[in-house]
């Protein structure tokens, strides 16, 4: 790896991004004042030995136009040998932007959906650009607060990733409680609840690295309050771009280290507390200690395994006996709302914030559907006023939960003990008969 990173940028299949382009000029901007080297790759992905001249590869949301089947091929072949990719999309993915890097980003383990982001509570002028603040732990997060993601599409993660030891993929930001998404169908936006959802994903694939998200306007001079310049885009775009092409140095000889993210934070903060130089002179040491006692740590660690081989087949064995126990739980759990206490108390912050009021909750969230119980219901049988009454609760079937919960719009048994409302409906089903 060269002293100064190599980025490449593809000019190939009509990207939006582009080095002359204005709309971009704060980043390409950033990228010569970062000290990054910059090449167009204009004849296509044709060639692995091209390709491996540069530390990092961009894609921004190519426009009517396709990747063909052997630059796909090239281009994984490129990551596994250890090169970078940088893949971004826009609103509506590869059915809006008419391209195909779903067939690209599948290789990694995730793929855009073709659908726009929104959030009801948390954005800036308008639902389509919501202010994110939900990130996982990373380097690339670093100091991260606050990103505006405007005019952007989500990310599903593929189930097979687990299955694949060589894919290490990691959800990196996340929407909102109050998102929301229009997702095209071919003929027409359909809107979806979706609080929460997966919006970039960090990848280790083999040797190489890949950062994907759908968003193309953050690299935006156009508007500052929503683009390059918003809060901290800039910030997560410069640790996203030296993760992708920044090693660790030893005496001028390059050597790539990917830490446990564990292990990175643990560094972190034995460096602040003890005053230690860099990340180098920890790494050397520990090498240097572990070459000395290499022997005896390498059969601790064997024994070990083992004892984790042992534990974790009496764990799956056991799992099987319970597999029927786990499958009626799963049922019950599914029964049970999304939405705990402690989202509405974040909506109600969510909400404060932008009224300048203070809101609480008043209301026993725990007893509340309990207490939800419509007049109807005890004018039926006046009979039933005795809260000792109810509690003497007829016999009932799955038949009977389905059909008071799709007529009322409410549960039927809440923390596995039945509602005040149900125990009502029944008495007045029964007693009618």
């Amino acid at each position: 790896m060269p002293d100064e990173p190599t980025i490449g940028l593809d000019y190939t299949h009509n990207n939006h991004l582009t080095l002359e382009a204005p709309s971009y000029a704060d980043f390409t901007e950033f990228l010569f004042s970062s000290g990054y080297k910059l090449g167009k790759i204009e004849a296509g992905f044709d060639s692995l030995q091209k390709l491996e001249t540069y530390d990092a590869i961009l894609l921004s949301s190519p426009k009517n136009t396709n990747l063909e089947s052997n630059e796909i091929e090239i281009l994984e072949e490129y990551v596994k040998k250890g090169g970078s990719l940088l893949i971004v999309s826009s609103s509506g993915g590869d059915r809006i932007n008419g391209t195909n890097l779903n067939e690209l980003t599948s290789k990694f383990g995730f793929e855009f959906v073709p659908d726009e982001v929104n959030n009801s509570m948390s954005y800036l002028n308008f639902q389509k650009r919501p202010i994110i603040s939900n990130f996982k732990p990373h380097i690339l997060t670093e100091q991260i607060h606050k990103i505006v993601f405007s005019s952007s599409c989500s990310i599903k993660v593929l189930d097979f990733i687990e299955e694949d030891k060589n894919i290490k993929i990691e959800e990196i930001a996340h929407g909102g409680l109050n998102c929301w998404t229009r997702t095209f169908n071919g003929e027409q936006w359909i809107e979806n609840d979706n609080p929460k959802i997966p919006l970039m994903v960090a990848v280790e694939y083999y040797d190489g690295k890949v950062v994907g998200f759908g968003n193309l306007s953050m690299f935006s001079s156009l508007g500052h309050e929503y683009g390059f310049s918003a809060f901290d885009n800039n910030m997560i775009i410069a640790n996203i771009l030296k993760w992708l092409t920044v090693g660790a140095y030893s005496e001028g000889k390059a050597i790539t280290v990917n830490l446990i993210l564990e292990l990175y934070h643990w560094v972190q903060s034995v460096m602040k507390d003890d005053n230690w130089e860099s990340i180098s002179d920890l790494i050397n040491i520990s090498l240097r200690y572990f070459k000395e006692n290499y022997k005896d740590i390498v059969k601790d660690i064997k024994k070990m395994h083992k004892e984790r081989i042992k534990k974790r087949k009496e764990f799956e064995e056991s799992k099987k006996k319970e597999k029927k126990e786990d499958t009626i739980e799963e049922k019950i759990i599914d029964m049970v709302p999304t939405r705990k206490k402690e989202d509405l108390e974040e909506i109600m912050s969510a909400l404060g914030n932008i009224t300048g009021e203070k809101y609480e909750i008043e209301i026993d969230l725990e007893v509340v559907e309990e207490e939800d119980i419509e007049e109807e219901d005890i004018e039926e049988d006046e009979e039933m006023e005795d809260d000792t009454m109810i509690d003497e609760i007829p016999k009932y079937t799955e038949e009977d939960i389905q059909e008071f919960e799709s007529s009322r719009n409410k549960h039927a048994v809440w923390r596995g003990k039945e509602t005040k409302a149900f125990r009502l409906w029944l008495k007045v089903k029964k007693n009618s008969k």
